[in-house]
């Protein structure tokens, strides 16, 4: 609907940086309504890069390279609306609907919120919900079957829906009880999923493999 807020993909988890500077330009440039851009471990790593010039060897080998190579092929190194982009991202959202956005989920025996706003030693605003995989491994414990509906995970209980991202499953996207992992693995040669979280349609890429057959990406 027009009114529901456009949620950005790990954006990140690079690949092609060209490709992706092209299409935060777009999206800056278009001036998305309702735009709610998720932080994730990598926008962590190139926050730190544009605020403080920091380059872990952990981010340029997993994609950090060719996002610095992309922003110095475009010129978009000095662009205020990419710097206030990295900026201005959170670090979940909950919407009306009482659906919880985040990118990797918290430490759920500390409860939420707090168990997400945990400090990590990954940056200098990294956190514990850019990192998280125990919320998901949880859930799949709990409901084995993707589609099972007799599991129990009282960490899920507090909200409706909880969309995650951070663990790649190429098979996805994935549901255990009200978790959907949307990650399905385009840093790692999969594909990029995008979803209407009101009827669960959803639309992939082609492998990234196909797409940007020369770009090394982070495999």
């Amino acid at each position: 609907t027009p009114s529901s807020p456009t949620i950005s993909p790990p954006v990140g988890k690079s690949g092609p940086g060209t490709c992706f500077i092209n299409w935060l330009r777009v999206a800056l440039g278009l001036s998305i309504k309702n735009l709610v851009a998720i932080r994730g471990n990598h926008d962590v790593w190139c926050y730190d890069w544009f605020e403080h010039g920091r380059t872990p060897i952990l981010w340029t080998e997993q994609g950090g390279k060719a996002t610095m190579e992309g922003y110095v092929r475009t010129g978009k190194l000095v662009d205020r609306f990419h710097k206030e982009f990295w900026k201005d991202q959170v670090d979940y959202y909950i919407d009306e609907e009482n659906r919880l956005f985040i990118h990797g989920g918290w430490d759920y025996m500390e409860g939420f919120p707090r168990g997400a706003m945990l400090s990590v030693n990954a940056g200098s605003i990294a956190k514990e919900c850019h990192w998280d995989r125990s919320l998901l491994m949880g859930a799949k414990s709990a409901f084995g079957n993707k589609m099972a509906r007799n599991g129990k995970f009282k960490a899920l209980e507090e909200f409706k829906e909880i969309y995650i991202g951070h663990t790649a499953e190429n098979d996805g996207p994935n549901q255990y009880g009200n978790l959907w992992n949307l990650d399905t693995g385009s840093g790692w040669h999969g594909k990029l999923t995008i979803m209407d979280v009101d009827t669960k349609e959803f639309w992939q890429s082609d492998f990234a493999t196909l797409l940007y057959p020369d770009e090394r990406g982070r495999g």
